[in-house]
């Protein structure tokens, strides 16, 4: 089910239209129809990548081994390939104790004035002081005596020259510092709230995630967002009746703008079909597939013309989606039969455009704008039912104009869909499918002796495919044997040839994607056989994977958590959170940092091993810094300084105990007495006593 849109906008008013809204949703809906005719050039890919991924044959190439009775066992290479690819990317995206973003003060800060003097105020107080004292001792030599305005003035005088004298650069920077912590933090949580109005929503780990994997196996991910929706807070309050009774009753207790993102699957977006590149783009257009229930919803959302489309409902009572051709192909593919062919009865398909358009356009179809605007370009939010526009308003986020951000597996600068996983390993996989079902095949045949029969040496009733042990053989003709009747002949095992095929293009597959033992496959040969070659190997793999790390960064993370910051700077109400600042987005930095401390632990923990080095180290405190670096729980396996204590006591004891019993057996092999023995023990044990031993 499509996400609703945004509840923010008010409803607008009854006006002339300044165009024929329905010149210009023909207009639009043309623009529509051409870019998805565009991207029909791109979805015949999609779906062999699909195919690929979920470990099925073209339909053609099945039918042809389903003809010729061939192996139909499909090595689903691609699968693993890219869910490996998803995992290491989100594992480096995601640190456990880090986030892949940041938010900094600029190097130097603004800040509003009554701020910086809140925080200078002993300070300034003590320069207007000063500043009053010798202002008021000239006008004293001068024998003119200020009345209560003049002193006024006198007074704001000085405080404008004590705040020019002050360097408030220091303080700026602590200042912005703990508002851009502020900041980082109520934008981290808003990131991580996915509860609204009893809409649980995926979380931005969740939807990074579903862009994530779109990019590896499409070739692109898309995110949106910030969007922006009104959450109200309900709860449950008792309330009487006339007669007395008491009642519960769910009842608002808050309400207050939010901000939420969402994964745009590739099969819902339909971009400018002009342009190469994200930032060419002049609109993109979105496919929301709403139930019936979710359509008369969306009718009560202000901005939206409930009139028009309760009109649309009544004529389309059983809904007007239909099944595209990628659509049934895809249900296909993933085993959905109930609704293969058939129509999704009341189910509308609802587009929606985020773009330019000019202000007499959008004035026409129903926002709200002066007239002298009709000439100005507008980024604009439309929603079309059909061939009518059921809403028209400008963006509210100011320096977003399209909230979608395209994450591409590669840069592509010749075309907007670059290739994916499935697309780069599509004759790889194909060649590893032939040898292994060659493989296969030959593995059959060679499993015992083809057998030609000579019918006409049979009797009439003798069935040749009837091949049992002891059985007896009717023969028709005289004069000869089951040797000229029957002949077996053995087919050669090629396995090991199909094999070696087979680790060829296994090789060919890790060239192009990750290798396999990053996935956690042990069998490397070579360097990778010892821990510093296999370190080496490492190393050399990420170097695929931070282009695909800065990508993300730069494609997604970047200008989202930019997105995010400009909706708090704008619609936030806590002021004390607000100020000059820009966005870090680290997710490359940190692999790289990483791999370095990484490279570096074993080396400096040899060097802080030596003798010298005790008397200055923390050792617990380097082992949880080590600990870290290899993304382990420091504190679910280290123990505390208490149960530390304690393991040593016990280990002590152990220890001691087991001398004890030694020196006994010892003793009594030595031939004394019980009493002799009894003795000696109770001398080692206060010995072994930390009292006897300080004695």
């Amino acid at each position: 089910m499509s996400q609703l849109p945004s509840a923010i906008s008010s409803a607008p008013q009854e006006r002339k239209p300044l165009v024929d809204i329905g010149t210009l949703a023909a207009r639009l809906k043309a623009e529509l129809d051409d870019a998805m005719q565009a991207r029909k050039m791109v979805e015949d890919r999609w779906l062999q990548d699909l195919r690929q991924y979920r470990g099925q044959y073209e339909p053609a190439v099945l039918e042809r081994l389903k003809k010729y009775r061939r192996s139909q066992v499909y090595y689903r290479l691609t699968t693993q390939k890219v869910n490996t690819l998803v995992a290491r990317l989100m594992d480096l995206l995601f640190p456990q104790k880090t986030k892949n973003w940041g938010i900094e003060p600029t190097p130097d800060p603004m800040l509003p004035e009554d701020v910086i003097m809140s925080e200078l105020r002993d300070e300034l107080a003590a320069g207007v002081q000063e500043i009053m004292g010798e202002q008021l001792a000239g006008l004293q030599a001068q024998n003119i005596i200020p009345d209560a305005w003049a002193v006024q003035n006198l007074q704001a005088q000085a405080l404008q020259q004590a705040y020019a004298r002050l360097d408030t650069r220091p303080v700026r920077i602590r200042i912005a510092r703990e508002r851009a912590a502020e900041m980082e933090r109520v934008i981290d949580d808003q990131l991580k709230e996915c509860n609204a109005n009893g809409l649980r929503r995926p979380s931005w780990q969740q939807n990074c995630r579903a862009v994530v994997k779109d990019a590896c196996l499409y070739g692109m991910g898309v995110l949106k967002g910030p969007l922006i929706e009104r959450t109200e807070t309900r709860r449950y309050q008792p309330a009487k009746d006339a007669y007395g009774n008491v009642s519960w009753r769910e009842q608002v207790v808050a309400s207050f703008l939010r901000p939420y993102h969402e994964a745009v699957s590739v099969w819902d977006i339909f971009p400018d079909p002009g342009a190469r590149l994200p930032g060419e783009l002049r609109f993109v257009w979105q496919l929301h597939l709403m139930t019936d229930k979710d359509l008369r919803e969306l009718a009560r959302f202000p901005g939206f013309n409930a009139g028009a489309i309760r009109k649309y409902m009544r004529e389309f009572a059983d809904g007007d989606a239909r099944l595209e051709d990628w659509e049934v192909q895809t249900r296909e593919i993933n085993e959905d039969n109930l609704s293969v062919g058939a129509d999704l009865r009341n189910r509308f398909r609802v587009y929606e455009r985020w773009g330019f358009l000019t202000g007499g356009e959008l004035r026409g179809a129903g926002a709200e704008l002066a007239e002298e605007d009709d000439d100005k370009v507008f980024s604009a939010n439309v929603w079309m039912l059909g061939d009518t526009i059921i809403k028209a308003m400008v963006n509210p986020l100011e320096g977003i104009d399209i909230p979608y951000y395209f994450y591409p597996f590669q840069q592509d600068d010749t075309s907007f869909w670059p290739e994916g996983l499935g697309s780069l390993l599509r004759h790889p996989q194909a060649g590893v499918n032939a040898a292994v079902r060659a493989m296969q095949d030959n593995a059959a045949a060679s499993s015992g002796p083809m057998i030609g029969v000579n019918m006409a040496a049979l009797a009439p009733d003798e069935d040749p495919t009837a091949i049992l042990a002891n059985r007896v053989v009717l023969f028709d003709k005289s004069g000869l044997n089951i040797s000229e009747a029957f002949q077996a002949v053995v087919v050669p095992s090629c396995i090991e040839h199909n094999l070696a095929l087979a680790n060829y293009w296994s090789n060919a597959v890790d060239e192009i994607s990750t290798p396999r033992f990053q996935s956690g496959d042990g069998n490397v040969s070579g360097a990778g056989k010892t821990a510093s070659g296999l370190s080496m190997l490492m190393g050399a793999a990420n170097i695929l994977l931070k282009d695909h790390i800065k990508d993300f960064d730069d494609c997604v993370v970047a200008p989202f958590i930019r997105a995010m910051f400009r909706w708090n700077m704008q619609w936030n109400e806590d002021e004390s959170i607000k100020g000059d600042y820009e966005v870090v987005a680290s997710g490359s930095q940190s692999l790289i940092a990483k791999e370095v401390r990484a490279q570096q632990i074993p080396m400096l923990l040899n060097l802080l091993g030596m003798p010298v080095f005790a008397p200055y180290l923390k050792e617990k405190a380097l082992l949880e810094v080590t600990l870290e670096q290899t993304d382990l729980p420091a504190e679910r396996i280290l123990r505390s300084d208490d149960e530390a204590r304690q393991h040593q006591q016990q280990q002590a004891a152990m220890q001691a105990q087991a001398q004890v019993q030694a020196l006994a057996a010892q003793l009594e092999q030595q031939g004394m007495t019980p009493e002799q023995i009894n003795q000696q023990m109770l001398l080692l044990m206060a010995q072994l006593s930390p009292q006897g031993g300080a004695q």
